[in-house]
């Protein structure tokens, strides 16, 4: 990341922890951040997380979760992303795991920021 950003714009989300990663909370910032509303993401569950991630680059950045998860619990990941009007912009995932019990996963949480030159 040698680039210099004039604007940097986030997201709160929390997701299930199943394969679709469906988002089960976002903040206001969605709109901002993907173009997507809140209830486009949560309510109407149109769009899961690997959605918002470019297509070639979706397993990497779900083993680079998973990597992260595994040794320390959090993750932050570089990756590119895809706007409701499919625009892709830079952003970054950072998060945790959310464990209710030890080695029992729910679900992930954190910041999805959006990065503008």
């Amino acid at each position: 990341m040698n680039r210099q950003y004039k604007k940097t714009t986030a997201m709160a989300f929390r997701c299930k922890a199943d394969a679709a990663l469906g988002f089960e909370y976002v903040d206001e910032g969605s709109r901002h951040v993907t173009g997507y509303t809140q209830t486009d993401l949560v309510e109407a569950g149109q769009v899961c997380l690997p959605d918002l991630i470019q297509q070639g680059e979706r397993e990497q950045v779900r083993q680079q979760i998973q990597d992260g998860i595994n040794r320390e619990g959090s993750f932050a990941v570089q990756f590119s992303m895809v706007t409701k009007d499919k625009t892709v912009v830079e952003g970054i995932l950072i998060g945790k795991g959310i464990f209710p019990k030890p080695l029992m996963i729910s679900g992930i949480e954190g910041y999805i920021v959006r990065m503008q030159e």
